[in-house]
């Protein structure tokens, strides 16, 4: 072979190198991307949450928020897409009540932790800083954000608890307390 067709193979070589770089850099500018914007009890917002779809299933997470106590929290998709507070019968508010239980489309009736067989809502605790700061990016396999399927978290709420989830159901639903942060997720704003 001479230098000359080494040459073109050589280029030929790096130009589908290149195109392949590309087309995973145009796949990833495109992959749907949806937002939760979180609030605190009283309604201000504190933070944020991304939810990126990957092209081999499943859901890249970034979260960052500020007002928490400085420790760990339990963090979960909920069922509805509400932050609202829910009354019960006798007065009670539960501040984000509305956003139903964890989300669990498998019906599991389990709290098995991120990695469980347990609900597919159950996340990675959020550890706050000593200034209340979080911050977290995880991936997450049996979540989606596709439209049509059961494991789609678009419409939900993601909820950060008062404390520590230990991943059992004993205390109930791992003893991760009160509902302390929440985000309705949707489209990102522009």
């Amino acid at each position: 072979m001479t230098s000359r067709a080494y040459l073109t193979v050589g280029a030929a070589c790096v130009l589908l190198a290149g195109s392949a770089a590309a087309a995973r850099v145009a796949s990833a500018a495109v992959a749907p991307t949806f937002a939760a914007y979180i609030v605190d009890t009283t309604g201000k917002e504190v933070g944020r949450a991304t939810f990126v779809g990957v092209d081999t299933g499943g859901v890249l997470v970034r979260i960052d928020t500020l007002g928490l106590t400085p420790g760990n929290h339990g963090l979960h998709i909920h069922e509805n897409g509400s932050c609202n507070a829910l009354r019960d019968t006798v007065g009670k508010v539960t501040p984000f009540g509305a956003a139903g239980g964890h989300f669990d489309p498998a019906a599991t009736m389990q709290h098995r932790g991120p990695s469980g067989m347990g609900h597919a809502g159950d996340l990675p605790n959020l550890t706050a800083t000593d200034a209340g700061h979080a911050r977290a990016t995880f991936y997450v396999d049996r979540l989606s954000v596709t439209p049509g399927v059961p494991t789609n978290i678009v419409g939900r709420a993601i909820v950060v608890h008062a404390n520590e989830d230990n991943y059992t159901d004993v205390p109930p639903l791992g003893g991760s307390g009160g509902r302390v942060e929440c985000g309705e997720i949707g489209p990102q704003r522009s």
